[in-house]
């Protein structure tokens, strides 16, 4: 299982996860999962629809708002953001690396915790965004 990366209270955010690793994210006390992370990306991914089988069969909330480096939207910003309010927590979001999750997660948080407040949270959690720093600032005005 890959390093599960603590963002918030309730959400955490993570590397590709598999379908073998249902059972230890349900037991780590996980409600829910968000995959950031498109079909196809790269060979050897599962598909997002076999994961949310194995979550489903585990009793997990699971949720697919696919989004391709590079290509933030506001449509993938608000569906996010209803996720994070509608789901069951805590909540696991994931990508191949957990970057673009902590990113996502970083721009729906930056109105209430401020650039250098999310900065901070996922710089502790082990994800370098200072590049997004610019995107951030301009998001949050």
């Amino acid at each position: 299982m890959t390093t599960i990366n603590k963002l918030s209270d309730d959400i955490s955010a993570c590397a590709q996860i598999f379908p073998e690793h249902i059972d230890f994210i349900q037991s780590s006390g996980f409600k829910s999962i968000i995959c950031n992370r498109p079909d196809m990306e790269k060979p050897g991914q599962p598909f997002a629809g076999d994961i949310e089988k194995h979550a489903k069969d585990a009793g997990l909330s699971y949720i697919h708002i696919p989004m391709r480096p590079g290509q933030l939207t506001q449509e993938i910003i608000e569906a996010m953001r209803t996720a994070f309010e509608t789901a069951p927590k805590p909540i696991l979001i994931h990508c191949a690396s957990g970057t673009r999750s902590a990113m996502l997660w970083s721009f729906i948080h930056v109105k209430e915790l401020g650039v250098d407040g999310v900065l901070a949270a996922t710089g502790n959690a082990g994800f370098d965004l200072e590049k997004i720093r610019p995107a951030l600032v301009q998001f949050s005005d």
